[in-house]
């Protein structure tokens, strides 16, 4: 995370250099006599400044949701407000803001004494979620089937195109991104963003409840690329039955293989 830190401290010295730039080119349009010029200007900083603190939350959550789903930030670790401030030099509305939307997303919970902290579940949690994501992703597979559009069929098969040659490569952390893309594209064919989001969180918490799934036994990459290929056929086909049924079976693999990591600890 501290190369991202770094990062995080450069772009907020740019940003107030940035600021400091436009109160002088403010400064100069009024002394040159053009005040509907700066009128406009001030506007548009003015919206600029609104618009800015949403903007760094993000980025602030976007540094912390990854580093939870690498596992740098591991499950159940206590995340206080003004630690992740100071490492990532920005000041604690931004960073408390960030555990908030977070916790929105499930990937942390508040502590009974202060802060948050990453969600920590055992088997029944992870069971339960796979319960609901079992039954989300099978209704999905069969909109998509239903709903798919030109610009869909082209997003799918570019990620299994994209999927295949990272096999190839043996790059698994790439593997897990692709997983997730190809679920994601489903989830946008299918037209639901209610449905997408549900899911979308389901995924994320599963990721980071049961980041073994990859070393249990009898996984393997290319099985799940063939059961990817299997639904985004019926899916392009247009063949909803089809559709649900290849979902249903990848869901089930999936299942086994998050029940097998679990046996393992």
């Amino acid at each position: 995370m501290f190369a991202v830190i770094r990062i995080a401290r450069l772009d907020s010295r740019r940003s107030v250099a940035t600021a400091a730039r436009s109160r002088h080119d403010g400064a100069m349009a009024s002394e040159d006599g053009s005040a509907d010029i700066g009128r406009e200007d001030r506007a548009g900083k003015a919206l600029s400044v609104l618009a800015r603190p949403e903007a760094l939350t993000g980025r602030v959550a976007g540094l912390i949701r990854q580093a939870i789903l690498s596992g740098e930030l591991a499950p159940g670790e206590r995340l206080s407000v003004p630690e992740l401030a100071r490492r990532l030099g920005v000041s604690r509305t931004p960073a408390r803001e960030s555990l908030l939307l977070l916790e929105r997303e499930g990937l942390v919970v508040p502590r009974s004494s202060a802060g948050m902290a990453v969600i920590a579940g055992g088997r029944e949690e992870i069971l339960d979620l796979l319960d609901i994501r079992e039954g989300l992703e099978i209704m999905t597979a069969r909109r998509a089937a239903e709903r798919i559009d030109a610009a869909g069929v082209a997003r799918l098969e570019a990620i299994l195109a994209d999927h295949r040659a990272v096999l190839e490569e043996g790059d698994l952390a790439r593997h897990v991104e692709l997983d997730a893309a190809f679920h994601a594209a489903i989830r946008e064919a299918a037209g639901n963003d209610r449905l997408a989001r549900q899911l979308g969180q389901i995924e994320l918490q599963l990721r980071v409840l049961n980041g073994r799934l990859s070393r249990a036994e009898g996984w393997s990459g290319r099985a799940v690329l063939r059961d990817h290929a299997a639904i985004a056929g019926a899916i392009v086909a247009r063949d909803a039955d089809a559709a649900e049924r290849h979902m249903r079976a990848h869901i089930g693999r999936t299942r086994a293989f998050h029940l097998r990591s679990l046996a393992t600890t």
